[in-house]
């Protein structure tokens, strides 16, 4: 039966389940159709909607909506309440006068003189607001004589684009406002959505111990290159005084030196360590070799900076120092068991150390057991530790036979 793997809510990797399990889960609401998933033989996580069929699911079409129907903008010219305002005159004025109408308002004559072509232009591109006034020429003209049956055809149809005043809005048929695209949300891009709800494979023990090793060889090799033409500049000017005088500055040399030597195995890591992970690969020279970098854990996959970097490996120190070295292994321990893998120091600091492929455009990438560069570099430790540990036997064995 076909096994399969999804990502939850909070973009842990869950199962193996089998087909039914997982439609069972998808029914339940746990996981979405936008949820990833996989089965031995797909390339790459994948949207649980791609793989419907596959899982027996129907996936119908959504019918698009019907177009809607946009009311007119104001009532039709045979309107009653329309036409009575139109024929509207102000109570006690003579017949003909008109109400409302400036001295400047144009008459139906002046709007005769208009080409029908400009009227339609006109007529388009008319302002729709309430504080636009009703057209003089809708009203009653004040000539004597009835217009131009022509003359009242133009300056009705330049009308149909003016709304009616605010008293006879009840007269305008209800108008549906149409949805703005601005209140719809956006659909996420396809992208967004993998990265979102991927899972985050995190950095375990093994994986971090090898990265150390690697580092641990880089930062002494540094020391290395400090300390020893260190000690030769001080042994040099020690030499080059009296007997007493060199006995004394010596012991007050190798004091310096011991001293220096431990603040230079301080600094140097630390600097290192933060000047590394700080850049845009987010991890050391170790990391970077085994696949992992650092990153924030109160943000998405957002980069650490140099002074919590710093800070980072100053509370690793403080932690394994104070403690005789136990705080180190509780941090191993947090580690390789804890949820997030995360040890003492990222706790203080609310760091992560994950997948290089975490938190990017290509999630599926992401690494969940150990890759070769870190198989060879446990194995070569591994083989060094024991042969440490064979000499210092031996070595211990002789002391003890000479002094008997």
């Amino acid at each position: 039966m076909t096994q399969w793997y999804y990502a939850d809510a909070q973009r842990e990797r869950q199962g193996p389940i089998d087909t039914d399990k997982l439609v069972a889960r998808l029914s339940q609401g746990i996981i979405g159709r936008s949820s990833l998933v996989w089965r031995e033989g797909l390339p790459q996580w994948v949207a649980l909607r791609e793989v419907a069929a596959e899982l027996g699911l129907d996936s119908p079409v959504t019918a698009a909506p019907e177009p809607l129907e946009v009311a007119p903008l104001v009532a039709p010219i045979s309107d009653p309440q329309t036409k009575a305002y139109r024929e509207e005159i102000a109570p006690g004025a003579p017949p003909g006068t008109v109400t409302g109408t400036s001295a400047d308002t144009p008459t139906a004559a002046d709007h005769a003189q208009i080409s029908p072509s400009e009227q339609t232009v006109q007529s388009e591109h008319a302002p729709l607001s309430a504080a636009t006034p009703w057209p003089a020429s809708e009203e009653t003209t004040s000539a004597p004589t009835a217009p131009a049956q022509g003359q009242a055809h133009t300056a009705e149809s330049a009308s149909v684009a003016a709304p009616a005043p605010a008293r006879f809005a009840a007269s305008t048929p209800h108008i549906t406002p149409l949805p703005s695209a601005w209140e719809s949300p956006a659909t996420p891009s396809a992208a967004a959505v993998a990265i979102h709800d991927a899972p985050i494979v995190y950095a375990g023990l093994w994986r971090r111990v090898a990265a150390s090793v690697l580092d641990g060889f880089v930062t002494t090799f540094a020391m290395c290159l400090i300390v020893i033409p260190l000690m030769f500049a001080v042994g040099f000017s020690a030499n080059l005084g009296s007997a007493g005088a060199a006995l004394d500055e010596g012991a007050g040399a190798q004091l310096a030196i011991t001293l220096v030597s431990y603040g230079i195995g301080l600094v140097i890591p630390a600097l290192y360590f933060a000047w590394m992970q700080s850049s845009r690969h987010q991890a050391s020279l170790g990391k970077l070799a085994c696949g992992i970098k650092l990153v924030r854990a109160d943000t998405n996959g957002g980069r650490v900076g140099f002074w919590r970097n710093l800070l980072r490996y100053v509370a690793y120190a403080l932690i394994t120092i104070f403690t005789l070295g136990i705080g180190l292994f509780v941090s191993a321990f947090m580690a390789g068991l804890s949820a997030r893998k995360q040890g003492l120091h990222d706790k203080v600091c609310e760091t992560l150390v994950v997948d290089r492929w975490a938190f990017t455009d290509t999630p599926e990438r992401q690494h969940c057991g150990l890759d070769t560069v870190t198989i060879v570099v446990l194995a070569i430790y591994a083989v060094i530790v024991g042969i440490g540990v064979i000499f210092a036997a031996i070595l211990l064995a002789a002391i003890a036979m000479s002094q008997n």
